[in-house]
This record gives C-alpha cells, structure tokens and sequence, in this order.
C-alpha cells in the first residue's frame, strides 16, 4: 500500500472517530434533556407539601388570607347561594350535606355587614398547597339590631397549586396552632377558579385600620381593649374601670386627623407612631399583622 493510500486511511478513521464522538455528544444531550423535561412536569404534577406550621408574620399575605373570609360574608350577605357554595370545602360540604337548597339556611349571618379581624393565622411554609388556619373576631351592625361580635371565630382556607382557594368554618377548637400541627393535611386540587390574590396595603393604610379596630374594640369589648394597652399607658389608666370612663374621650382622639407617621423595626416588633395636629401621639407595637400594644399620649389631657 503507498503512503498515500495509508495517509488517507488515517485520515477517513480520524473523520469517523470524530464524527462518532460527535454523535455521541448530541445523543446524550438529548437525553438529559428529555429527562430534565420530564422531570420537570413530574414536579409541576405533584405538589410539594410542607407539613411544618408556623405564625403567618407577612403583612400582604395576612390581609389576604382575612380578605377571603370577608368576601365569604359579602357573597352570604347577598343571598348568593350557588356562588357560596363553590367557596366552602368540598369535604366540609359533603360532610355537613350542604346543597345550594340548604346553605343559606345552614350559615346563618346574626347581622348585616359582617367583618372578620384573623387574630391569629397559621400556616404551612414552603408548600405549594398552603393552608391557613385562622382565629379571628367578627363585627356586624344594623340599624334594627344590636351589633354583633364574636371573638371565638375559627376558619381554615385552602390554596392549591392553580392559587384557588376553599373555606372551611372550624369549631370547638381550643387552641389554633395545636389544631393547626395536628390537622392532616393532605393533597387538595379545587374547582373553583376563585384566586388567592395578596394585597399590597400601605403603611398608613395599616395604622388606620388598626385604629378603625380597636376603637371598635373599646366599645365592644373593653377587657381585650384595656388588655392591648402599652405599659406606658396603663400607667395612666390604672385599671379597666377608669379606663372604661374614659373611653368616650379617647375614642374622639383617636380620630384626628393625621400630622405625621413613623416606624422602627425591632427584632421582635416594629413600633409605629402617629402624631396629629393637636400634638398628641398614638404608638402601635406590632409583634404580627392584627396583633399589637397601642398607647396614648395626649397633650391636653383628657
């Protein structure tokens, strides 16, 4: 055989060894990402539950988790039974043997324009189903009626994967976050297309309704009220009875109109102050959304 001949024998295996090479590259690429691919879908399939509950402490996520309760006593508010009905839990449902004939009359409402305050949420973090579990107070008034409150109000809400969400009204419950760690949760799909949607609330917005609710509070139920006195001020209301005779005149204080907001965040708490045009000064110490101190200090006395 000629060199020439050799050279190009060389040459032809090299071509194909390379090619070969090549070939085997692409092959293998390919297969990964196929299996990336279909792991992918395998993970966007089954959800990922974290049983591990702890105290909600996001503000937007918390007023979210409360506006779902709120809408669940407008829609009742409005008589709209087939609409009710797609928001309750489907095992809740079956097991109370709701029908749209009959949910009207099984959640009765005490009173007309009900609002429910979450004291409390806890959920499970880092899941893709969450579940929110709630204890809270509601508020109603009438013209006709005395108004409504209830402070043992109890509620767990659903979102799965697709962010729609199911209520289910709790009751003879104890302790929240010992049912919350004991509660069995499990896989849930909900058809219901009605979205967990989180707020995006102000920093004043939030003063304001925390003012809005414990000047409520003061009228409906003045031992929490006294209870969520600062320090500072119960120095100045010694006990319930003078703080009771005072109410009236703090209640017309707290609604002047705002001069200046404030706050600091602390490891534990973040401490907002209110200052109005008088120069009287409103603190709020919140330790999580809708659990809070507040104190008074007024230049004019009272």
């Amino acid at each position: 055989m000629s060199k020439n001949n050799q050279k190009l024998i060389i040459i032809v295996i090299v071509v194909l060894l390379i090619m070969t090479s090549l070939l085997a590259v692409f092959i293998s690429l390919n297969i990964e990402d196929n299996d990336n691919g279909n792991s992918g879908n395998n993970n966007s399939s089954k959800p990922i539950i974290n049983k591990e509950i702890s105290r909600l402490n996001d503000t937007d996520e918390y007023f979210a988790a409360q506006n779902t309760i709120n809408y669940f006593y407008d829609v009742r508010e409005q008589n709209n039974a087939k609409e009710l009905l797609t928001l309750l839990n489907e095992e809740y449902v079956n097991s109370n043997e709701i029908t749209e004939a009959n949910i009207l009359d099984y959640i009765v409402l005490e009173n007309d324009n009900i609002n429910f305050h979450a004291s409390e949420i806890y959920y499970n973090a880092e899941s893709n189903i969450t579940y929110y579990f709630m204890k809270g107070y509601i508020v109603g008034d009438s013209f006709i009626k005395e108004d409504t409150y209830d402070d043992n109000i109890y509620f767990l809400v659903i979102v799965d994967m697709d962010n729609n969400y199911s209520i289910m009204p709790l009751s003879d419950i104890n302790n929240i976050e010992e049912y919350a760690k004991n509660y069995d949760i499990k896989e849930t799909y909900i058809d219901n297309n009605t979205l967990f949607t989180e707020t995006n609330l102000e920093e004043q917005d939030k003063i304001i309704n925390y003012i809005n609710n414990y000047s409520d509070l003061m009228f409906l139920d003045v031992d929490k009220a006294y209870n969520m006195l600062d320090d500072n001020t119960k120095e100045i209301y010694l006990n319930k009875n003078i703080f009771a005779d005072n109410i009236t005149n703090i209640y017309e204080k707290l609604f002047t109109s705002f001069y200046a907001t404030s706050s600091k965040e602390n490891t534990d708490n973040i401490v907002y102050k209110v200052q109005n045009h008088d120069g009287d000064t409103i603190t709020i110490t919140e330790y999580y959304p809708n659990d809070y101190k507040i104190g008074f200090n007024f230049v004019g006395g009272e």
